[in-house]
């Protein structure tokens, strides 16, 4: 999948299925966004090498610092001598190469997480540094910037493309046409304030890093059904 910006940025989808990763082009800038598992990185490094060609890969931005966002960021960072772009709050799990499991926010999650417990070895990753932190925001290129948009987990931040693609790791998924509440959030009502920031951008296409495209449409809609709930 791609997307092309009114002012020419590409968005291109490199990896997907059980997790997402983007690749984006701002002129002669690239910005990776997330890498996905482990079990993925013979496909990452082969898309990222075709993608790129001569090019320098410019940063590795993380959304958060779950296992199945960033399982090939040392690797990545190591092969391209790119610089790892994470919000400060997440910056001691990259470090630690460790992650705590998010809440459930349904009963069958709820229900698994306490089973399963907040910590657990398949939340685990090569531990690795990064080399910008992100507080509210940060002016990445000409047409990108990334924003905190916590909820999902304290840190998590979205990449802001044009003003017409949001990237936005697990602040929603797109598993479902209907809806695109995560089935796992640290802080849910922090989260629904996440989502006005999201519209508040102009964008009306939501990249999430499971599942599909949301539209602006689908995501206005559940944040009024919502915010009805946990926030008036």
């Amino acid at each position: 999948m791609k997307w092309i910006t009114t002012n020419g940025c590409m968005v291109h989808q490199i990896i997907k299925g059980r997790s997402n990763s983007y690749l984006v082009m701002d002129n002669n800038i690239s910005i990776l966004v997330d890498t996905g598992m482990e079990k993925s990185r013979k496909e990452l490094i082969e898309k990222l090498d075709d993608f790129l060609g001569e090019k320098r890969l410019s940063y590795l931005v993380l959304t958060h610092a779950h296992y199945d966002h960033v399982g090939n960021a040392a690797t990545v960072k190591k092969r391209y001598d790119t610089k790892i772009i994470i919000q400060k709050k997440e910056l001691e799990y990259l470090r630690e190469g460790a992650s705590q499991v998010p809440s459930g926010t349904n009963f069958i999650t709820h229900i698994l997480v306490a089973l399963a417990g907040r910590i657990s070895k398949f939340s685990e990753y090569e531990k690795v540094q990064a080399d910008f932190l992100v507080d509210d925001e940060y002016i990445l290129s000409p047409n990108c910037y990334l924003m905190h948009t916590p909820g999902h987990t304290d840190g998590s931040m979205s990449l802001i493309v044009d003003g017409e693609v949001a990237l936005v790791g697990d602040a929603m998924f797109g598993v479902f046409n209907w809806s695109v509440f995560p089935p796992f959030a640290d802080d849910v009502p922090t989260m629904i304030k996440s989502w006005r920031k999201l519209l508040k951008t102009g964008c009306h296409s939501f990249l999430p890093g499971h599942g599909t495209k949301n539209s602006r449409e689908l995501l206005k809609k559940q944040y009024d059904k919502y915010k009805k709930r946990y926030m008036d």
